[in-house]
């Protein structure tokens, strides 16, 4: 429509006007900040349209199908059979992936494909299925990746690579810049890799190589003011705009603006500034979750105040049926003699007070009933509003046929159903008790979850932003903004006494943290320059200067929480039971219940039982009915709903605060049936701190301090562990040369008495340089370690004749020279042991631990430095190489060498070999201590009746002197991630329990995942945290034991609660049914049976509960300390 026209007559019809900035036809005047030349958005491509599930937009598809993760809040299930109902309904939908639905805290978690489904079609299935339901958060399930692209020439090139990579199913965004040869691609995890990005853009023409996974943040921001499609478009170009911004949606119909951005470029404050710039206003979002402590505080109150006013009305009531009759009996004959309107006068009060009792504080009974029934299932509502009602109506038309025939009621031993006798009481004291007892069930679940609770109370809601001179870098001041508002890199002030806002690195300042309530920690960690911090910890000492280093959703609280509300809102394999038997459960309880009264009328009706069976005033009938009342409403399928997840939730939840994340319930029960505990060793069962211990030179043409700052340089380009302690271990040399080198020029100006030093070379090329040398052509060998050229440095020394103590460059020349002047190598000495039974990994690509070490069968075993030698001598360079004995297979290895490796490797240390220009010329001794609590953990297991099996890439004589120290029987050495994996396999195969692995680098991460249950430790990688089901915060290894030991408690737990579900409907039922009437002569009245049923559920609560009284296994023996008078 061009501008200047009028609406259209259809337009007009609908209520449309035009906008009087950008005249497009809109609802309302557009709003000032609407600028002409923006074009209008595309309601249709964005992706909040599908997420959000709003009007014209919830069916369309979001681009390239990305999974979308919504959570729902459904309100209105009372037991796990409206669980089962709810979950159905939404798995009934087509395109839904998975659905989750959790009973206590009354939500939903869905994951569908919005290209078949949308959030509306999920919620109106809810809410057919007879609930309500509301959406509380929905974000798509996308990762980002950067593209480094080749062979564009023109903007043609580049428009090209966007589409074929937007041709490739699951891409959602792609964006490529010509000038940078860069793509930046979104797509749905699980739809499609990186690796068919790249064959995208190889198949139209151009190079791709992956630069690496994208850092993507995502803020969502309410905007206000926008009236047409226009000003969705002003905010979002004024968004794409902000520098690090990588996409951005709005949504009109709900205002909410989704960016991507790059946290390391901009954040949250800078993108209100941009929104604000445009003219309009924006604040974050805040999702409408639900607190679950606060609902559920929210719906105890609810019930108590329901509870309070039947109890009210019930207690008249009660008072004339069962009390006045015995303790005032002239009264109760007052009551009984007196009438209105031919109505007895106290068959009038109870049926006057019992009325509101039954319609009114019943009527969610009722109402939960009538949409069970409508949407074609059952639940406890239908047992409760089938009880209640037969009660009253049943006394209702008891004393309406007394009314129409006074004087004709039966004898007590009539069979007909006319009597003058009523029971309102039955129906009112039935519902008050039953609203009784869901109030202190609502109660009981409500403190299930405070753990989770305080767990989202850490983070404080503001913090103190230091204001830097961006000039000078210097303090200009401070301002409290809100913790969401804060951006990576920011500096704050945390004072004594208050709570760190978001994770980050201590700049300024010393203090102690108080880490309990996250890791468990009881004693405060120190803290200064350098050290991390965790937001929502204490300052418990002097004041920081924090750089931020994580916000929002990436920070190590809110991992937590997300971990445990997953670990929640799982289902246990055992939950499935519960969903079985809850299916059926109602129908089954009210075919009993009309079983067990057409059998006991039908006993009167046939004589089978003596007239002097049935109480004063009851005919077969009444009796008959009594008992099928009971039945009905002392049958409770809560307690098998509850029996699992309070349990769990309870237990996650203590779990959490002892610094323990458990990712979700069917991990719980896999873990109680471990036989078999698997231990990695580096970084596990040791300290992860590798140090040089001692070292041997087996050239006497080489120095031991040439020796180690050759090893150094060279490691210095791999991030193993154990190149790391080589380097420090150079850098002490360094230093002690640095040193003698200053002592030396400080004695010689004080001989000169000038000032002038009297040698330009002294301390030789280690000391003259003061940095380790660089290489060339580094070379990595997996598993087996590193080589590398060494450039001669620029001020060696030896031209002045230095040397003094610190080798010469030359004598390595000379040394390399005569190893290449051999026609062949020489070949291993005679008796050198195999290499799968010594040697290990010194290096690795990407900071492999030494378990990458290969085994014997590894045809990466059969590569040798003597095959990877160069065939030319390089001008000034020396050859050197550091590794295994794997590495330097081919190369002779003398007896004293074969000596100092058996000696220090029967001591559990790992012996790294160094080699020169084709000759090995030393060895490192490296050793990382042991755990202090690594024996007693290991003990204690094996008191636990577990088996302990250790699983390391090391040598293995190394290998078995560690077992041999802790006392495990059973080792495997000298494994490489794969094999891992393999035996993992081979103790499950084996069939004595699950397997838990213990471990924490990433090439413990295929075997976590492999086995039964994964733990990782708390100082393990990313990669390993999130293969593991357990996550340990700390890296105490006494952690293990309560894992292990608290899931047995919680799932014994679970069992109980079971048991006592189907024991109590075991017995329970009969009783009602009157099975054993005929020797007690006792009948369970309605009132007392419902009573049972709101109590049974309140019952499993409680004992979950009891979870929360767990105690951690007595501490393990850490060091002994002889003390000697």
């Amino acid at each position: 429509m061009e501008a200047g026209e009028e609406p259209s007559v259809g337009e007009r019809r609908r209520g449309a006007c035009r906008c009087t900035v950008c005249a497009c036809t809109v609802v309302a005047s557009c709003n000032p900040g609407c600028g002409p030349g923006i074009g209008a958005a595309d309601e249709k491509s964005s992706l909040l349209q599908p997420l959000l599930g709003s009007g014209g937009g919830g069916g369309d598809a979001s681009p390239g199908g990305v999974p979308v993760h919504a959570e729902i809040s459904i309100k209105g299930m009372q037991c796990s059979c409206c669980a089962v109902a709810a979950e159905h309904a939404i798995m009934g939908v087509h395109g839904v992936r998975r659905a989750g639905v959790f009973l206590l805290g009354e939500k939903a978690d869905v994951v569908l494909d919005p290209r078949r489904a949308s959030l509306d079609a999920v919620l109106a299935a809810v809410e057919n299925a007879g609930f309500s339901a509301q959406l509380l958060s929905s974000t798509a399930e996308a990762k980002a990746v950067k593209l480094a692209i080749g062979g564009m020439a023109c903007s043609s090139c580049a428009g090209g690579v966007e589409a074929a990579l937007l041709r490739v199913p699951g891409v959602a965004a792609a964006s490529v810049s010509l000038t940078l040869e860069q793509a930046e691609v979104q797509y749905g995890e699980g739809l499609c890799t990186p690796e068919q990005l790249v064959a995208a853009v190889e198949a139209a023409g151009f190079e791709a190589t992956v630069l690496g996974q994208e850092e993507v943040n995502m803020q969502r921001l309410q905007v206000q003011g926008m009236t047409c499609s226009s000003c969705a478009g002003t905010v979002e170009s004024a968004l794409r705009k902000t520098p690090g911004v990588l996409d951005a949606q709005v949504n009109l119909l709900t205002g909410v603006a989704e960016v991507r951005y790059d946290p390391d470029t901009t954040g949250p404050r800078h993108l209100l500034d941009a929104v604000r710039a445009a003219g309009f206003q924006a604040q974050p979002y805040v999702e409408q979750r639900l607190d679950f402590v606060q609902a559920g505080r929210a719906e105890a109150n609810r019930w108590k105040r329901q509870c309070i006013v039947s109890a009210l009305l019930t207690l008249p009531v009660f008072l004339s049926s069962m009390v006045l009759p015995m303790a005032w009996p002239a009264a109760a004959h007052w009551f009984a003699s007196h009438k209105l309107l031919g109505f007895p006068l106290d068959q009038l009060l109870r049926l006057a007070f019992a009325t509101p009792v039954q319609l009114w504080c019943g009527w969610r009974f009722h109402r939960g009933a009538a949409q069970a029934l409508r949407a074609g299932r059952a639940n406890m509502d239908v047992l409760v509003s089938l009880g209640t009602s037969a009660a009253y109506f049943y006394s209702l038309l008891a004393i309406l046929v007394e009314r129409l025939q006074p004087g004709g009621g039966p004898t007590p031993g009539g069979g007909d159903m006319a009597m003058g006798s009523d029971f309102f009481e039955t129906a009112a004291m039935l519902i008050t008790l039953v609203l009784f007892g869901k109030y202190l069930e609502s109660a009981a679940k409500g403190r299930t979850g405070e753990a989770i609770g305080r767990l989202c109370q850490l983070a404080p809601p503001t913090a103190l932003l230091l204001e830097l001179d961006p000039s000078t870098g210097a303090e200009a001041g401070e301002r409290e903004v809100p913790t969401s508002l804060l951006h990576r890199g920011d500096l704050l002030k945390v004072l004594p006494g208050a709570r760190i806002p978001t994770d980050g690195v201590v700049e300024v300042g010393s203090s102690h943290v108080d880490e309990s309530m996250l890791t468990g920690e009881s004693a405060p960690v120190g803290k200064g320059p350098g050290d991390p911090v965790i937001g929502g910890t204490v300052n418990a000492g002097g004041p920081l200067r924090v750089r931020v280093a994580r916000v929002g959703a990436d920070t190590a609280l809110a991992q937590i929480v997300r971990l445990v509300e997953a670990a929640q809102m799982s289902k246990a394999p055992i939950q499935a039971f519960a969903d079985r038997v809850s299916a059926v459960f109602v129908p089954v309880v009210v075919a009993l219940a009309l079983l067990t009264w057409a059998v006991w009328y039908a006993a009167g009706a046939w004589g089978w039982y003596p007239d002097s069976w049935l109480p004063p005033g009851h005919t077969r009938f009444l009796f008959a009915l009594l008992f099928g009342i009971s039945v009905m409403v002392i049958a409770c399928p809560c307690a098998l709903g509850l029996a699992t997840p309070t349990a769990v939730m309870v237990g996650t939840g203590v779990a959490a605060s002892n610094g323990i994340l458990i990712k979700g319930g069917d991990a719980l029960e896999r873990a109680c049936r471990v036989g078999t505990v698997v231990f990695d060793k580096t970084g596990t069962l040791t300290a992860g701190k590798p140090a040089v211990v001692d070292c041997q030179v087996f050239q006497s043409q080489v120095s031991l301090q040439d020796m180690a700052v050759l090893a150094a340089a060279v490691e210095a380009n791999s991030e193993h562990p154990l190149g790391a302690a080589i380097v420090r271990f150079a850098q002490g040399f360094m230093e002690l040369a640095r040193q003698a080198q200053q002592a030396q020029q400080a004695g010689e100006q004080a001989a000169t008495g000038d000032g002038s030093s009297g040698s330009n070379g002294g301390g030789g090329w280690l000391a003259a340089g003061g940095a380790l040398p660089s290489c060339s052509d580094v070379q990595v060998s997996v598993g087996q370690g590193i080589s590398a050229w060494v450039q001669r440095p620029a001020h060696d020394g030896s031209n002045n004749g230095g040397g003094d103590g610190c080798g010469s460059w030359d004598a390595l020349l000379a040394l390399q020279a005569d190893a290449f002047a051999t026609s062949a190598l020489p070949s291993r000495s005679a008796g050198a042991p195999a290499a799968t039974t010594a040697g290990s990994a010194a290096a690795a690509p990407g900071g492999a631990a030494p378990e990458q070490g290969a085994s014997a069968q590894d045809p990466a075993a059969e590569s040798s430095t003597a095959q990877q030698l160069p065939g030319r001598r390089r001008e000034g360079r020396v050859w050197v190489a550091v590794g295994s004995v794997r590495l330097m297979a081919g190369l002779a290895l003398a007896p004293q060498a074969e000596a100092y490796m058996q000696d220090q490797e029967s001591m559990g240390r790992t012996c790294v070999l160094a080699a020169v220009g084709g000759v090995i010329v030393g060895a490192f001794a490296i050793q990382d201590p042991l755990k202090p609590e690594a024996r007693g953990v290991v003990s204690a297991l094996h008191g636990m009746g577990l088996r302990c099996v250790l699983l390391t890439g090391d040598n293995w004589r190394t290998a078995r002197a560690i077992a041999g120290q802790l006392g495990i029987q059973e080792v495997a050495a000298e494994v490489m991630p794969a094999g891992k994996v393999a035996k993992v396999q081979e103790l499950q195969r084996r069939g004595s329990g699950g397997v838990a692995m213990v471990g924490d680098g990433v090439n413990d991460s295929p075997a976590l995942a492999q086995a039964d249950v994964g733990i990782a430790v708390g100082s393990g990688t990313d990669v390993a945290i999130e293969a593991a089901d357990y996550v340990l915060m700390r890296s105490d290894l006494e952690d293990v034991l309560v894992s292990l030991d608290l899931s047995r408690r919680i799932f014994g737990r679970i069992r109980m609660n079971y048991v006592w579900a189907l024991g109590y409907n075991a017995l329970m039922v009969p009783l009602a049914a009157g099975v054993f009437f005929p020797l007690t002569h006792m009948q369970l009245p309605p009132w007392a049976a419902g009573a049972c049923m709101a109590l049974s559920s309140v019952s499993v609560v409680c004992s979950s509960l009891l979870l929360r009284r767990y105690r951690k296994p007595a501490p393990v023996l850490r060091e002994l300390t002889i003390l000697e008078r």
